[in-house]
């Protein structure tokens, strides 16, 4: 196990170029058979990132186990203009008989739904975005690395048939998705952890 890690001073805002740069160190490391990207700003105490990766060995075997030979496809869906002209739209593929004006919260679900069982793989993160009024959402799926093509072909046809809703497949990417949050210890752990004394020296994965 490699750990790429860099000595800060201080807490690192999370701006457009910050994320970018972390990105862009981990999007190296994509070669590897495993990669399991850190949170942005994860921080460790320097000296102590053994123990740190020991308290949280088990989750870290885990997901190295789910990760391994994997990546993240993420596909957006954006509600298109000009969607509400009345014209028929079909709801995640399937016929609606109601027709309402633009799609809403519940299609953008149902498409995501669709998608998921058309793709037929267990590893799927759904996030909804905006307001009713400016909506959108993006579903990551965890995709062997040699079935990328293969997910996208079954997909397709669920996408070409999802009126006033664009889907945009990107990827492939780091599984940023399926990572469990590992800056926090199990009850059983934190209740012995020491608190870090300063900011000063930690390193950031």
């Amino acid at each position: 196990v490699v750990v790429i890690a860099s000595s800060i001073d201080a807490v690192p805002v999370a701006t457009p170029k910050t994320l970018a740069l972390h990105h862009g160190v981990v999007a190296t490391t994509m070669d590897a058979e495993t990669v399991m990207p850190f949170r942005f700003g994860t921080l460790v105490p320097a000296g102590d990132l053994e123990l740190w990766i020991a308290a949280r060995a088990s989750r870290i075997r885990t997901s190295f186990t789910e990760l391994r030979g994997r990546v993240e496809m993420n596909v957006k869906l954006l509600r298109l203009e000009g969607s509400g002209d009345g014209g028929p739209r079909l709801r995640a593929g399937r016929a609606h008989a109601d027709h309402p004006p633009l799609p809403g919260p519940e299609d953008l679900r149902a498409l995501a739904e669709d998608l998921a069982d058309r793709a037929g793989l267990p590893h799927w993160r759904y996030r909804a975005s905006g307001s009713a009024s400016n909506v959108a959402a993006s579903v990551a799926f965890l995709v062997p690395r040699h079935e990328v093509s293969t997910f996208l072909s079954r997909i397709a046809p669920v996408a070409s048939r999802a009126g006033g809703i664009a889907v945009v497949p990107t990827g492939p990417w780091p599984a940023y998705s399926f990572v469990p949050a590992l800056d926090r210890l199990p009850l059983a752990d934190a209740s012995r952890a020491e608190p870090p004394a300063s900011m000063v020296g930690r390193r950031a994965g």
